[in-house]
């Protein structure tokens, strides 16, 4: 329910941080401080053009209900709808896949960088605005925090058999709240409200209550009279 949009949330965000980093659009680069991948995607790049890359990967530790009360419900009139928030907990990996050494180290700094450098780097900032201008998730990252998974060096890549790839994961540790579902049920709500059966007054000092009850209003109304007792 809230794993993709997670993921398309990462991958919408890093793009604007690189295309920040890279505004000419012209991809990779290694104009500047960072080097910006080819793609950035959810699924394994199986193409050439594609590398280097970043592959996206979410997982979830924990969901649960938001608060004590988590049903929201909207309308103006009965019958309203009636939807539920989950709150969630995981690790966003970023995996890193590069034909090169040097440029899986250099990406690894770009990520770091655009993760760690909110309000220092333009790419930085650029990829927090993204995440927090998402309307299907609200979600927030351990900013202070990122987590080296290791690198490796394999043979082959899934257009040539001969080549070697260069990978690395950084994880990043995140909560967050799901907006929108695929569950919504329509609910009748309270219109009015009718009060039958018999009320005895007890005026004055016969109250031993406070406030005393003095008279009735024409329209039927209780009216009572505050006093301050010792």
């Amino acid at each position: 329910m809230f794993t993709t949009a997670v993921k398309t949330c990462m991958v919408e965000a890093l793009v604007a941080g690189f295309n920040a980093l890279n505004p000419t659009g012209s991809y990779p680069s290694s104009t500047s401080l960072d080097l910006t991948p080819n793609s950035v995607t959810i699924e394994y790049p199986l193409e050439e053009v594609q590398w280097p890359a970043l592959f996206v990967q979410f997982r979830p530790s924990k969901s649960q209900w938001t608060g004590l009360n988590p049903t929201t419900f909207s309308g103006s009139a009965s019958p309203f709808s009636a939807s539920r928030e989950i709150y969630f907990e995981g690790f966003i990996d970023f995996q890193i896949l590069a034909m090169h050494s040097e440029e899986r180290d250099r990406l690894w700094d770009s990520l770091n960088n655009l993760i760690l450098m909110n309000g220092f780097s333009p790419g930085a900032t650029a990829f927090y605005n993204s995440i927090n201008q998402n309307d299907l998730i609200g979600i927030t990252l351990l900013a202070s925090t990122v987590q080296s998974l290791g690198d490796t060096v394999s043979p082959g890549t899934p257009y040539s058999p001969e080549e070697l790839t260069y990978e690395a994961t950084l994880r990043v540790q995140c909560v967050g709240e799901a907006y929108e579902n695929k569950f919504t049920t329509l609910v009748s709500g309270i219109s009015a409200v009718t009060v039958s059966g018999a009320l005895t007054l007890v005026v004055n000092t016969n109250n031993p209550y406070n406030p005393n009850i003095t008279q009735v209003a024409a329209s039927g109304v209780i009216v009572p009279n505050f006093t301050v007792t010792s």
